[in-house]
C-alpha cells in the first residue's frame, strides 16, 4: 500500500476495529499506573509501556533523561536534524499517587479514571494510529518524530527546550489532546503563565500584640483581591489566584503566605502588559513591614491560527471526510505543549485525541465510542499530511 492507495485508509481502520477492545485494556492498564508529574518513576513506567507496543516501529529513539520528572523519549523513522511531522504526547498526569482517585471502571460508553482524559487516552491513540500505519505498511513513508514528556501538566519545566529545539525541525505539529465536544481539533490557544505570589511579614503570638501586626496572610487577602480585580482590563485575558497557603496557626500572626498565579492571554501583545499590571500590585504595600514578590514558575506562548495552521486543519478535515467524520475546529483558553510549536509558526493542529470530560477532577472521563474515530482520524492525518507536506510548508514563511 502507498500513501494515496484509497484501501490504506480502509485497512487502518480495519486495524483499529479489530484492535478495540485490545486498545481499550491498554488504556485501562495506561490509566492505573500512576504518573503524576513528580512521580518520576511512575511516569517512567508508562514510557516503557509506550516503548513496549511501538518502540521498535522507529529507527531512532533519543532519550533526555530527567532528574524530578519523568524522561523525555523522542521516536523518529528520520535521521537526526532532518525534517519531520511532530506528534505530541504528555505522560505526566495531575493525581499525586496518595490522591482518591486511583481506580478505572466502565459504566456504559464511559472509562472513569485518573488521567484517563489528560492524556492516557491520547496515548492509546496515538500507540494505535501508529500501529495501524505500520500493519499497513505505510509508517517509513511518513517523516515522523514522536516526542513524549513527562512534565506538561507542571508547564515544560524542563521540556521547554526540547519542543524549541523541535520547531526548527517540525515541518508540521499534531497533538493529542482530547478532542471537542463535538468532534473539534484545536487550531489556536491562549498563553499562559504561572508564578507564585510570596508576601513576607513578621510573626508574632496574637497574646503580646501592641502595634498593628505585619500579617503575610492580610497582606496576601490585599494582593489576592487587586489580582483578581485585573480581570476584564484586557480583552481575552484571565488571571486567577489559585492555591493559597500561608500562617503557621491561629495564635500567630503569620510571617510568611504564598499563592499561585494563573495569568493568561489570547493576544500575545497582551502579555508584557499582563505583567506589568501584576508587578504594580505587588510593588505596594497595603500592611505595614510587609513585602512581596512574584516568582515566574512556567510560560507558554500565545499560538494564534495562522496560513499554516489553517492548511493542516483542513488536511485533517479532509482526513476525516474519508472516514465518515466531519470535523470542526475551536480555539482553547487551555494551553498545551502544542503552543510552543504554533508560537513558532510551525503549522499545528491538537486535540486529536478521544473526547473526555472532567479534566484533572475525579470526574475524568473518556467517552469510548470516540476511541476508534480519532485514532482513524490521527492515522489518516498523518497520511494526508505527508502527502500534502509541501504545500503547507511553503504556507509557513510566518516564522
Amino acid at each position: 500500500m502507498t500513501l494515496r492507495d484509497p484501501n490504506t485508509a480502509l485497512a487502518m481502520v480495519g486495524f483499529i476495529d479489530e484492535h478495540a477492545d485490545e486498545q481499550l485494556q491498554y488504556l485501562i492498564a495506561l490509566s492505573q499506573q500512576n504518573s503524576y508529574s513528580w512521580n518520576k518513576a511512575g511516569t517512567d513506567q508508562v514510557a516503557a509501556m509506550v516503548l513496549e507496543r511501538i518502540g521498535t516501529a522507529f529507527r531512532f529513539h533519543r532519550v533526555v533523561e530527567q532528574a524530578k520528572v519523568g524522561d523525555l523519549h523522542l521516536l523518529s523513522n528520520v535521521p537526526p536534524g532532518e525534517k519531520s511531522i511532530v506528534v505530541l504526547a504528555h505522560m505526566d498526569t495531575v493525581f499525586p499517587p496518595e490522591h482518591p482517585f486511583r481506580e478505572c471502571w466502565v459504566d456504559g460508553d464511559e472509562l472513569h479514571g485518573p488521567g484517563t482524559g489528560d492524556m492516557k487516552a491520547g496515548i492509546a491513540t496515538l500507540v494505535y494510529a501508529i500501529l495501524a500505519l505500520q500493519d499497513a505498511c505505510v509508517l517509513d513513508e511518513v517523516p515522523l518524530t514522536v516526542v513524549l514528556v513527562g512534565d506538561e501538566e507542571v508547564g515544560a519545566v524542563t521540556s521547554r527546550p526540547i519542543h524549541e529545539e523541535e520547531t526548527g525541525r517540525a515541518l508540521a505539529c499534531l497533538g493529542v489532546e482530547g478532542a471537542g465536544a463535538n468532534r473539534e481539533v484545536v487550531v489556536s490557544r491562549y498563553g499562559k503563565m504561572g508564578g507564585r505570589l510570596e508576601c513576607t511579614g513578621k510573626d508574632q503570638h496574637v497574646g503580646t500584640l501592641n502595634q498593628d501586626k505585619a500579617s503575610a496572610v492580610l497582606e496576601l487577602a490585599h494582593k489576592t483581591i487587586r489580582i483578581e480585580g485585573l480581570n476584564g482590563n484586557l480583552p481575552d485575558t484571565r488571571l486567577n489566584v489559585g492555591k493559597v497557603e500561608g500562617g503557621l496557626g491561629p495564635a500567630t500572626v503569620p510571617a510568611f503566605a504564598s499563592a499561585l498565579v494563573d495569568i493568561r492571554w489570547k493576544d500575545q501583545a497582551h502579555r508584557d502588559v499582563l505583567v506589568e499590571m501584576v508587578e504594580q500590585v505587588v510593588s505596594q504595600t497595603d500592611i505595614p513591614a510587609c513585602s512581596s514578590k512574584f516568582l515566574l514558575l512556567s510560560e507558554r506562548p500565545a499560538w494564534p491560527l495562522t496560513q499554516g495552521t489553517r492548511l493542516l486543519a483542513d488536511l485533517v478535515k479532509a482526513a476525516g471526510a474519508e472516514l465518515g467524520q466531519q470535523i470542526g475546529e475551536q480555539h482553547r483558553a487551555a494551553c498545551s505543549d502544542s503552543n510552543f510549536y504554533g508560537a513558532a509558526g510551525v503549522p499545528t493542529v491538537d486535540g486529536l485525541g478521544p473526547y473526555c470530560e472532567g479534566y484533572h477532577t475525579a470526574e475524568e472521563l473518556v467517552k469510548i465510542s470516540t476511541i476508534k474515530d480519532r485514532t482513524g482520524l490521527l492515522a489518516n492525518s498523518l497520511l494526508k499530511v505527508a502527502d500534502g507536506i509541501s504545500r503547507i510548508s511553503s504556507s509557513a514563511g510566518e516564522r
